[in-house]
């Protein structure tokens, strides 16, 4: 892809691929190797909690509860994903689909783009493909950046446009003061920067053929993703979109991510339209929904495309501001409380979406652990190095293996960017604790300056401490009494800590200084995401529908059987 906009063969093959959706063949070749890891697992937890083994006592409940998060989240997550089992949709979803395409089926459909700021180039990319969608529909600029060059463009265009008095509530406000001057059957929600493919209503809206269906969502994409941040960014959410949220269909537990999105007007209006007391209102709007019998469904299918952050501000801000909502529903949403309409199984997937930031507090007590033995002396476990091997190197070894099947391989840049947002949620761990309200952003606005290392102070800070402590630990090797093998492992983890920090301190170094060139990627990277061919989707023939009702026939008699 050059910087003109202009698509090489080699680019566009290599983003199509990136954006290409993995997890079916993968699911079914890791159910070994997670039964593998569920054993060593078992052995480590044992080892690590025997008292013949415990060292500083501080330390070793620090490492305790970092371990533990770790373990939580990977059994959650394989408990989710092997949980998945791929049906084919109901015949119903067919017939949808071609009453649809023929035009006998015509829902009043309202598309909502909403604008806050973003560059026109890359709005109007998304305004014309929002436009050109197959199935009659209405789309609508909701601008709350109050551009008259925006309404213009909207005109030019042939949309619709919105803007309103008071901006209140941030995002939800916005498409909430939408949902009054509508009147659409159903409302497709698309952030500015995220461009749906010819056939999103096509493939998404037949899912709402159950009246009993709030909302379908999609996956996000980013098959434009260049640079450190942008492609960490996009190689992280595979874990989400190709793995978790197609298991959180089989316990009606998907929620809204914001963008990509239908709703049913009629679901909105029961709870008031979406969620206005949290910067979150995606998922706070999933659990209003659920808790009043409501269900989602999860498509598998990429069917919009859009721009990851690709600088560590426009990151962190997206970053915290999930982190922070995922945190109030851990801690105030009353998941557990009596009464709350919600499932159990709904209840502990929404306590994961918090559990799972909790990584970042876990990452943090490691990645100080060098530090703590290298130069205090510190240690959490009191035994011969070789047996802790023993005990440690197949549990890790096998998380790490498992992740890596199940997505097909893992690019460095997401173990950068992972550890670069930690910080950031443990900042929205504390400010969510102490009910501390934050201002609404958005993820990827225009260009403006980005402040430079001020922006990774506790990187700094980390990056130094384990400088130190790799240095300390270097001379120490020479030294007669050293125990070789704990202090060189402790050298190495120490090493690998600087790498990964330093990386993520020249990004903020070099960002104030690369702007023009972001902002003109980004234009490119929005003109790339419309411009790919989007993947030949061969609709069910009546063989497969006959398939499909017999295989509902014969659920039906063996359920009418056992009961």
């Amino acid at each position: 892809m050059a910087t003109d906009g202009t698509i090489t063969s080699n680019g566009t093959d290599s983003a199509r691929a990136r954006a290409e959706p993995t997890w079916r063949p993968i699911q079914r070749s890791t159910r070994l190797a997670v039964a593998a890891a569920l054993a060593v697992t078992l052995y480590y937890m044992i080892f690590l909690l025997n008292p013949a083994y415990r060292g500083d006592v501080w330390v070793w409940a620090l490492v305790l509860f970092a371990e533990g998060v770790t373990i939580f989240n990977a059994l959650a997550m394989w408990w989710t994903v092997l949980t998945f089992q791929h049906r084919p949709d109901p015949p119903e979803v067919y017939a949808w689909r071609r009453q649809l395409l023929a035009g006998e089926l015509k829902p009043t459909i309202d598309v909502f783009i909403t604008v806050y700021g973003e560059p026109l180039d890359i709005v109007l990319v998304t305004i014309r493909a929002a436009r050109d969608m197959s199935v009659e529909h209405r789309v609508w600029v909701l601008d709350d950046g109050d551009s008259d060059e925006v309404r213009a463009a909207a005109a030019a265009e042939g949309v619709g446009y919105l803007r309103r008095k008071e901006h209140l509530h941030a995002k939800a406000g916005n498409i909430n003061a939408a949902l009054v001057r509508t009147d659409g059957e159903f409302v497709v929600i698309l952030d500015a920067d995220h461009v749906p493919s010819p056939d999103f209503l096509v493939r998404a809206l037949p899912h709402m053929q159950d009246p009993g269906v709030a909302f379908v969502q999609t996956p996000q994409a980013f098959p434009s993703a260049r640079g450190l941040v942008a492609e960490g960014t996009a190689e992280s959410q595979k874990i989400f979109y190709e793995l978790v949220l197609p298991g959180r269909n089989s316990f009606n537990a998907v929620f809204c991510v914001g963008t990509n999105v239908i709703f049913r007007r009629r679901a909105l209006e029961e709870i008031g339209g979406m969620y206005v007391a949290s910067n979150s209102e995606d998922i706070w709007t999933s659990i209003e929904l659920q808790r009043r019998g409501w269900r989602s469904w999860f498509v598998p299918e990429v069917l919009a495309r859009g721009l990851a952050p690709d600088s560590l501000l426009s990151y962190f801000k997206q970053q915290f501001r999930w982190a922070y909502g995922a945190f109030e529903v851990m801690l105030r949403g009353g998941l557990f409380r009596r009464g709350t309409g919600l499932t159990v199984d709904q209840r502990f997937q929404y306590l994961l979406a918090g559990v799972n930031y909790l990584l970042s507090l876990a990452a943090l007590i490691l990645m100080c652990l060098p530090a703590a033995y290298l130069l205090f002396g510190l240690s959490p476990v009191r035994s011969d190095i070789s047996v802790w091997i023993i005990h440690y190197a197949p549990f890790y070894t096998l998380l790490v293996l498992v992740t890596v099947m199940q997505l097909g391989g893992f690019k460095p840049a997401a173990v950068v960017t992972s550890i670069a947002a930690a910080p950031v949620h443990v900042r929205a761990l504390v400010m969510a604790i102490f009910k501390r309200k934050v201002r609404w952003t958005v993820t990827n606005a225009g260009p403006a300056g980005l402040p430079g290392v001020e922006l990774v102070l506790p990187h700094v800070a980390l990056l130094l401490l384990n400088a130190v402590a790799l240095a300390v630990g270097v001379t120490m090797l020479p030294l007669r009494g050293t125990n070789i093998v704990a202090v060189g492992l402790s050298v190495v983890w120490a090493a690998i800590y600087v790498v990964v920090l330093s990386r993520v301190v020249a990004e903020a170094v070099i960002a104030p200084h690369v702007i023009k060139e972001r902002l003109e990627r980004r234009k490119a990277g929005a003109l790339l995401a419309r411009a790919l061919p989007w993947p030949a989707r061969a609709d069910a023939n009546d063989d497969v529908i006959d398939a499909a009702m017999a295989e509902s026939a014969d659920a039906g008699a063996t359920r009418r059987r056992s009961s």
